[in-house]
């Protein structure tokens, strides 16, 4: 059984905590972060999910130049999400919102837009003055 556990990683004043309320706007659900107790007793965070564990997010939020590091960051969570689509039961729609200057790494071209789009999760970019932008579906 998956036991939700409450986090207070992401602070009210935050971008993830914006990115967290736009997304959840977008999607019509209310996204919480949360720590998940799977089969096996693993702890996971995952930084966004909501009441029904339908939707699952993890944020990439970074207003300095974007860094491999920062890539990586995203295709980590992207591998965190697809793991535990296979191991919860509800077998969730998979989120990774990112910050307007990490688009560059999700250009359609980019492998890893290709990746997240064979493996159904979708990337969406936060602008703080604009709609989210949905990337690769």
């Amino acid at each position: 059984m998956t036991h939700i556990g409450a986090t207070g990683r992401i602070q009210p004043e935050s971008d993830e905590h914006a990115m967290l309320r736009a997304l959840g706007e977008r999607l019509g659900v209310a996204l919480e972060p949360r720590t998940l107790t799977v089969p096996g007793g693993l702890r996971v965070e995952v930084e966004g999910i909501d009441a029904a564990a339908s939707v699952l997010v993890q944020l990439v939020a970074n207003t300095g130049t974007p860094k491999s590091s920062h890539r990586n960051k995203a295709i980590a969570d992207m591998l965190k999400l697809v793991w535990l689509r296979g191991v919860l039961p509800t077998r969730p729609r998979l989120v990774i919102c990112i910050s307007e200057p990490l688009a560059r790494f999700f250009t359609p071209a980019s492998w890893p837009s290709a990746a997240a789009a064979d493996m159904h999760v979708d990337v969406y970019i936060f602008r703080p003055d604009a709609p989210l932008e949905l990337l690769t579906r």
